[in-house]
């Protein structure tokens, strides 16, 4: 079949739509989230029960839509400021290559449809998405990030959220001590990852009129707080037994994973404005990733591999 050159054209046409809209959703953002509900949904899962992948695909669908339309959302009401920062002048919405009318259609449809799949799944998972679009979108964006320094703490509650969300749509419960455990990971989490971001754009934050702690209170100050944070979530991260019945397989791999970040941590005190501070936010990063996964690895060992107990 031979391909017309107004084949190609209609076709570079979708690609640069499907991208634009991607930016728009901050793709890598939502991405993250997914990964934290799948983790959570693996975590909640109870073994003995069949495993449903109909009802896990839908929750990864319902908080793709969800968080798709939120991040679009922040675009929206942070699109004046965004134009004053170098960093997100590029951004869909300043930059025009998406009008605002496409953009809150997207929010809308990504809003609703994400809320609608969640709300017949379960209607507790519902509530947990209008309690972290409120948050974030609410909350965190048109009040606390604009006046406080400390904004990242309590905006660090919707982005929590996610993985409690699989969580609970794996177990059919929200308060368990394993469930708290996974929020209280995500929620230490996020300080070092924010805040070394913030130090790295501290500049952009400046003129786009955001007190974050670092054009507060400058770079000192803000890495003595990562400091006692990313502290706290490795201890959080190793007492991982303590709610979860993992043991060994975690063990093995936290372990390792927790002195690489210490690691790492003490490399960023020492040049927390170099370039070094991308290979910590890496590190914390992935380390979420990987305790995670570590608990997920030895909660299901038992079920995929019951000769090895």
């Amino acid at each position: 079949m031979t391909v017309t050159t107004a084949d190609q054209t209609r076709h570079l046409k979708s690609y640069s739509k499907f991208a634009l809209y991607r930016e728009l959703s901050k793709s890598g953002i939502v991405t993250l989230v997914l990964i934290s509900v799948l983790g959570g949904y693996l975590v909640g899962h109870p073994l003995e029960r069949a495993f449903e992948p109909l009802r896990l695909t839908l929750t990864l669908i319902g908080i793709l839509l969800l968080a798709s339309g939120s991040s679009a959302l922040n675009q929206i009401q942070e699109r004046d400021i965004d134009a004053t920062m170098p960093r997100t002048a590029r951004r869909p919405i300043p930059s025009g290559r998406i009008s605002l009318a496409h953009a809150w259609t997207f929010v809308l449809v990504g809003l609703i449809a994400g809320m609608g799949v969640l709300a017949w799944l379960d209607l507790q998972l519902a509530v947990l998405g209008v309690a972290a679009v409120i948050s974030y979108n609410g909350l965190y964006t048109l009040w606390w990030k604009r006046r406080w320094a400390f904004a990242a703490v309590p905006g660090a509650l919707p982005g929590a959220l996610p993985i409690l969300m699989g969580y609970a749509a794996a177990d059919g419960r929200v308060f368990t001590p394993a469930g708290i455990y996974l929020f209280a990971l995500l929620f230490f989490w996020q300080m070092p990852h924010f805040w070394s971001l913030a130090i790295r754009f501290r500049d952009d934050y400046a003129k786009g009129g955001f007190p974050t702690l670092p054009v507060a209170l400058g770079t000192a100050i803000t890495v003595e707080h990562i400091v006692h944070w990313c502290l706290a979530y490795i201890g959080i991260a190793l007492l991982a037994p303590l709610f979860l019945p993992v043991s060994l397989i975690y063990c093995v791999i936290a372990f390792p994973m927790s002195v690489k970040l210490l690691w790492e941590l003490r490399a960023f005190t020492r040049a927390p404005e170099t370039k070094g501070w991308l290979r910590f936010f890496l590190w914390v990063n992935f380390s979420l990733i990987l305790y995670i996964a570590a608990a997920v690895a030895d909660l299901w060992n038992a079920k995929l591999f019951p000769g090895w107990q």
